[in-house]
C-alpha cells in the first residue's frame, strides 16, 4: 500500500517541477522563424516498416531530402537541419535534441504507416498528446519499439514505463507549451495532403511517440501513407509521389511561417514545385499506364465474344443433340439446377460431373438443366443425384423446345397418349 501511495507522490512531485519550466517555455516566443529540423524516421538497422518492394527508412529519407530541397530553394531566410542524411541509426531521443541544441521553431518527423490490414490507407499526422483511441496508442507503440533496442535507454528515458498511465502523462506534459502551434502545423499538412495526394484523410491526432519528447518547439509527427498497402507503396516509392508529399509539407510550412510571422508570403502551387524532368515522367507513365488497360480491356471484350459464340454454338449443338437423342419427342423433361445473368460456356468446371447440360435464356436470365428425359419420374430420380451439389435443384418441362410448366406438361401428356 505504501509502495503504491509512494509511486504516485513522486509521479505528482515530477508533474509539478515540470510546471514552472511549461510556463516559462509557453511565454518564451522567437520573433522570427527561421530553422526548421526535417527528421527522416529509422535507419540503419531500424528499417522501419518493410513493404513489398520499399522500406520505411528509405522512403522517409528520401522525401526529407526532397522537403529539404525545396525549403532551401524557396525560403531563404530558413536554414534547415536534418537528424540524418545518410542511413543510419539515430537514438530516437537525440532526434529531438538537435532541434533543442539549435532552438530550432518546428521538428518534422516524416514516416510511413503500416498495418496488418492490407486494404488501410491514408494520411495522418500527430502532435505529441494523450491518445484518445486505441488506434493512435498502437501506431506510437509502433514508433516507439526502437527505444527497447537502444543502450542506456533507462538513463535516456528517466526510467519512464511508454505504457503506463503515469508514463503517457508525463511524456505528453513535456509539449503541452507547444501544442495547439504543433496541432495547427498538423492540421496543414493534412489539408494540403488533402488536397494534393489521391490518399484518404485520416486527420490530425495526438498521441505521445518519443521522437517528439522534449522538443522545445512545435512538432509533429506525419505519417505519410500506408506502405503496407500495394497502391500507397508504389505512389510513396515514385519520384513523383515523393515530390508532391514534399511539396505538401513544404507549402504547410509555408502557411504555417506566414501566420506565427505575420506576413503575406506568396506560396508556390505544387505543379511550380515539382520537377518538370518529374512531371514528364509521370506523364508518360499515365499514359503508359491507360495504354495497357485500354489493351487489357480490349483484349478482355475479345474473349467475351469469343466465349460468347462458343456458348451460342455449344448451345445449338446441345439442342440438336438433345432432339436426336429423344427421337423428335415434342414433350422432355430436364432438371434445372443454375441460374446466370451471363451466358456460361458448358464446358464450365461448374458442369462437371452433369449429363446432357441444356442452357436456355428466360427473361434476360440464363437458366442451366442436366438430364434428358421422357417423363418426370426418371427426371425426380435424377433430381436427386443433382442435389447432392445444387441443393435448390428441380424438375422443368420442355414442348417442342419451349419451358412449359409442370402442370401444362402433364395436361399435354394426357391428350397425347
Amino acid at each position: 500500500m505504501n509502495e503504491h501511495i509512494n509511486k504516485h507522490s513522486i509521479f505528482y512531485f515530477v508533474v509539478l517541477l515540470l510546471l514552472p519550466f511549461l510556463a516559462f517555455s509557453q511565454n518564451e516566443n522567437k520573433s522570427k522563424f527561421d530553422k526548421i529540423v526535417i527528421d527522416a524516421g529509422h535507419g540503419g538497422n531500424k528499417p522501419g516498416a518493410i513493404g513489398s518492394k520499399y522500406k520505411e527508412k528509405d522512403i522517409a529519407l528520401s522525401v526529407s531530402i526532397k522537403l529539404g530541397k525545396l525549403i532551401n530553394e524557396n525560403l531563404k531566410g530558413v536554414k534547415v537541419y536534418y537528424t540524418r542524411v545518410i542511413d543510419q541509426d539515430i537514438d530516437l531521443y537525440k532526434r529531438s535534441t538537435v532541434a533543442n541544441k539549435i532552438n530550432a521553431d518546428l521538428f518534422l518527423s516524416i514516416h510511413c504507416n503500416s498495418s496488418t490490414n492490407k486494404s488501410a490507407s491514408g494520411t495522418e499526422t500527430y502532435a505529441m498528446g494523450l491518445g484518445k483511441t486505441e488506434n493512435n496508442l498502437e501506431v506510437a507503440k509502433k514508433e516507439n519499439a526502437e527505444i527497447l533496442t537502444e543502450s542506456n535507454s533507462i538513463e535516456n528515458y528517466q526510467g519512464f514505463d511508454l505504457n503506463s498511465p503515469e508514463g503517457d502523462i508525463l511524456l505528453s506534459l513535456y509539449q503541452n507549451a507547444y501544442l495547439q502551434s504543433s496541432l495547427d502545423f498538423a492540421a496543414k499538412i493534412q489539408n494540403q495532403y488533402s488536397k494534393n495526394v489521391p490518399m484518404k484523410n485520416r486527420g490530425v491526432h495526438q498521441a505521445n511517440f518519443v521522437v517528439l519528447w522534449k522538443a522545445s518547439m512545435p512538432a509533429v509527427l506525419t505519417e505519410i501513407g500506408f506502405i503496407s498497402n500495394t497502391k500507397e507503396e508504389e505512389y510513396l516509392g515514385s519520384e513523383y509521389g515523393q515530390w508532391t508529399i514534399a511539396s505538401c509539407i513544404f507549402r504547410a510550412i509555408c502557411e504555417y511561417r506566414n501566420k506565427i510571422d505575420g506576413l503575406n508570403d506568396p506560396i508556390p502551387e505544387i505543379s511550380k514545385l515539382i520537377p518538370e524532368e518529374v512531371k514528364e515522367q509521370e506523364k508518360i507513365r499515365q499514359q503508359n499506364l491507360l495504354i495497357a488497360q485500354q489493351q487489357k480491356e480490349s483484349i478482355e471484350k475479345e474473349r467475351k465474344e469469343l466465349a460468347e459464340q462458343k456458348a451460342q454454338q455449344e448451345y445449338i449443338q446441345n439442342k440438336e443433340a438433345a432432339n436426336k437423342a429423344m427421337n423428335g419427342k415434342d414433350l422432355v423433361y430436364r432438371v434445372q439446377f443454375l441460374s446466370s445473368p451471363t451466358q456460361l460456356s458448358l464446358s464450365d468446371k461448374k458442369f462437371t460431373g452433369l449429363e446432357d447440360v441444356f442452357s436456355y435464356n428466360e427473361k434476360g436470365s440464363w437458366k442451366y438443366t442436366a438430364g434428358l428425359f421422357a417423363s418426370q419420374k426418371e427426371a425426380l430420380d435424377y433430381q436427386k443425384r443433382v442435389k447432392e451439389t445444387y441443393a435448390d435443384a428441380f424438375v422443368v418441362a420442355f414442348y417442342k423446345g419451349k419451358r412449359v410448366s409442370i402442370v401444362e406438361a402433364k395436361r399435354l401428356e394426357s391428350t397425347t397418349n
